[in-house]
């Protein structure tokens, strides 16, 4: 084809530079013709790199606060979560924020203030949190908020507009993009990850293949346990096949296992950033009668324990959800009634790792 249309060309009148340009436009079209349409593209795999002095922890410990107070008068807190309820029990129908709103309520009797909840659609439901806010600011009935917010940042002209209206607001498990609130309080999610990564690392022996199913990559504490879980199993000669979000939900943490169950011959074991998606994992794998894979989840919720107990977990890190809701409790009332301030971040710092080997203990205690 190139030799024939260069003969055409020769029989023309043309300048150099106009036998010249054609030539290389016949050329061009000729190597795109002789291409495939489709090109296979390898998927990498990606893994942060981990610097321990970057993740380390830059604010107060929750053992900071010394000894605990109670309100003086009668106050309302909201405790905002990310979560529906349960209209049968009114309870938050996910295990996470079941046993934080658990620990909110005993903070609202020990601390004697009152403590009611605000429950979202889903959550990722970023639009019904804030019109949830927006309408506790213009009713003004309430001292106090402590939110577990659904985006960091689409959340914050809402905060802001609390703030200006004398409600203070403790952001809880998930921070915000602003620095008009009293604090960040929240678990040590990058420790913790680590020290279910390290735990992992010595189950296997010190070497394996492992998969680990994130929650959603714009939530921090998803990233935090990630980077943990990351920093942990690089203690051992651990592959890490594959990774993926199934966004904190236990249904898309079941269809990403079918199909790495599917494309895997060879899995020792899978890591997931909360319990909910490490139940989802659970279920693929006992349907596919592939039991001997580890699974180790992340928050301790009662599904998990009673998984473990049976055998269809492996182990789950306890962030000690119930005690971390009632800590945040009393950081609002010691705000209220004396007008403390705090550091940018409060951690909580203490976890226990729950496997079968000490789970009378653990639950005992």
């Amino acid at each position: 084809m190139l030799l024939k249309a260069t003969k055409q060309i020769r029989k023309l009148s043309y300048s150099s530079t106009q036998i010249i340009s054609v030539l290389f436009i016949i050329v061009m079209m000729f190597l795109v013709g002789c291409q495939t349409t489709e090109t296979p593209v390898k998927e990498e795999k990606s893994e942060p790199v981990i610097n321990k002095e970057e993740t380390a922890p830059k604010g107060m410990s929750a053992s900071d606060l010394g000894e605990e107070i109670k309100a003086s008068k009668s106050r309302k807190i909201v405790f905002a979560i990310k979560a529906p309820i349960d209209p049968a029990t009114g309870e938050p129908v996910v295990g996470a924020w079941n046993t934080f709103w658990k620990g909110a309520k005993q903070g609202g009797e020990d601390f004697e203030v009152n403590v009611t909840l605000l429950p979202n659609e889903c959550e990722t439901c970023v639009e019904d949190q804030i019109r949830n806010i927006a309408d506790l600011v213009d009713k003004k009935e309430i001292d106090g908020l402590v939110i577990g917010v659904v985006d960091s940042i689409r959340l914050v002209p809402v905060i802001e507009k609390a703030i200006e209206a004398g409600i203070p607001v403790l952001a809880f498990d998930t921070p915000l993009n602003t620095d008009k609130v009293l604090s960040f309080a929240v678990f040590d999610n990058f420790a913790g990850g680590k020290v279910a990564g390290e735990w992992l690392v010595k189950q296997l022996g010190g070497a394996g293949r492992v998969l680990v199913l994130n929650g959603p990559p714009d939530h921090q504490n998803a990233m935090d346990r990630r980077d943990g879980f990351f920093a942990g199993l690089k203690e051992g000669e651990i592959d890490i096949i594959s990774t993926a979000s199934a966004d904190w939900d236990m249904h898309k943490a079941e269809e990403v296992t079918k199909g790495w169950l599917n494309e895997f011959a060879e899995i020792d074991a899978i890591i997931a950033a909360n319990d909910g998606m490490a139940l989802g994992a659970s279920k693929a794998i006992a349907d596919a009668k592939r039991e001997k894979i580890i699974v180790v989840g992340f928050d301790a919720i009662p599904e998990a324990l009673e998984a473990i107990k049976n055998g269809d977990m492996t182990a789950t890190l306890d962030q000690q959800l119930a005690q971390q809701g009632r800590f945040a409790i009393q950081v609002m009332v010691r705000h209220l009634e004396t007008g403390e301030t705090f550091e940018p971040i409060i951690y909580w710092q203490d976890s226990v790792l729950v496997s079968s080997e000490n789970m009378a203990d653990y639950l005992s205690d």
